[in-house]
């Protein structure tokens, strides 16, 4: 299908693989019929982004290529009610246009994807050459989104957010689609575990953005350092980022040498929670996580070797009446004399009343 602005290879590179919405064609008539043609002072705009794209093409950093423009477009797609809406609004100059792709699940759980527009627009090239960098997110706790508005609210009061800041030689949704093929074959990487823990709660919101693409491996390498320093205790990355990364692994004694491939990289990445799984960046998602009483209750009822809060309420209750330890095993199907003296002493289930 020919587009009168997007350039159909990057949409069909960097915008997510929902095969049932027509992305690109919702995207390009939006831009048609309201942003360049009806908006006001905007009239013009993607021309003049696009012409942006053609004139600074052979710059080596598209960081350097993004201009500032207050175009900010979502759309949101109502899985359930197969509902589509395109939206968008004019926001205080401060950044590169932007689109995203906002798919609200069941039980609030909501999947965005953020891309910076001139990646999609004619005349930017091809945005699969070089490195790409990204940063996935986890919310919990948070309310349903219904408009663009409610996602603006969401983030200006973001309390709860984790990130994960990455990088790949090929694809970024690839890279994205690899890390839950990791997370469902039960890696014990913090990011997979965050995935992991959090897919059955309610009320979950997952970003992923974009960031820079078309880098050397040493200017992604910088990036990536950057940013996972700037998330600090909100991480959810192994090791450092970049090149500092690199040197924990090395000090750790996982790799020899420093010129290593991403690939690589990440072997050595799990070679080092196999030796280390207590080591890296502590898991402040998880940490937060068992704070939340009705998480921690799920979390003891999908273990089939722990007892569930009724059997631990019972313990208690025949106790107080005086059955034996011997008794109170049969009765309540406990795994053994230990588990009930436990019980017990209060030295496990005490948050359970």
């Amino acid at each position: 299908m020919k587009f009168k602005f997007l350039d159909g290879r990057n949409c069909h590179a960097l915008l997510p693989p929902v095969h049932e919405l027509p992305l690109a064609r919702l995207l390009d008539e939006y831009l048609s019929k309201k942003v360049n043609d009806q908006w006001g002072e905007q009239h013009g705009s993607i021309d003049a982004l696009i012409k942006h794209n053609e004139k600074t093409l052979n710059r080596a950093r598209s960081s350097q290529r993004l201009c500032n423009s207050p175009i900010e477009i979502a759309l949101i797609y109502k899985i359930a009610r197969r509902e589509i809406d395109v939206q968008g609004i004019i926001r205080p100059l401060s950044g590169s246009a932007r689109f995203h792709t906002i798919l609200v699940g069941t039980n609030g759980i909501t999947w965005k994807t953020i891309v910076p527009l001139q990646y999609l627009l004619k005349g930017w090239g091809d945005a699969n050459r070089g490195y790409q960098c990204y940063v996935h997110s986890i919310s919990y706790n948070v309310s349903q989104i219904q408009s663009y508005a409610d996602m603006q609210a969401r983030w200006k009061t973001a309390s709860s957010d984790y990130h994960y800041v990455g990088i790949t030689g090929r694809n970024w949704l690839h890279r994205f689609r690899e890390h839950m093929g990791e997370m469902g074959r039960g890696s014990t990487r913090v990011f997979y575990r965050a995935l992991r823990e959090s897919m059955g709660m309610r009320d979950v919101h997952f970003v992923s953005q974009l960031g820079d693409i078309n880098l050397t491996y040493e200017d992604a390498m910088n990036w990536e350092e950057f940013h996972v320093d700037r998330v600090g205790a909100n991480g959810l990355n192994m090791i450092p980022g970049g090149f500092k990364g690199l040197k924990y692994l090395h000090t750790h004694r996982i790799i020899h040498r420093m010129d290593i491939s991403l690939e690589e990289r990440d072997k050595a990445i799990t070679e080092f929670v196999r030796r280390n799984p207590r080591k890296g960046i502590p898991n402040p998602f998880i940490a937060e996580l068992w704070k939340d009483d009705a998480f921690y209750l799920k979390v003891i009822a999908a273990r089939p070797k722990t007892l569930s809060p009724s059997q631990v309420r019972k313990i208690r209750e025949l106790v107080g009446i005086g059955r034996t330890i011997t008794e109170i095993v049969e009765q309540v199907g406990a795994l053994n004399e230990m588990q009930v003296k436990n019980v017990i002493a209060g030295r496990t289930y005490r948050r359970i009343q």
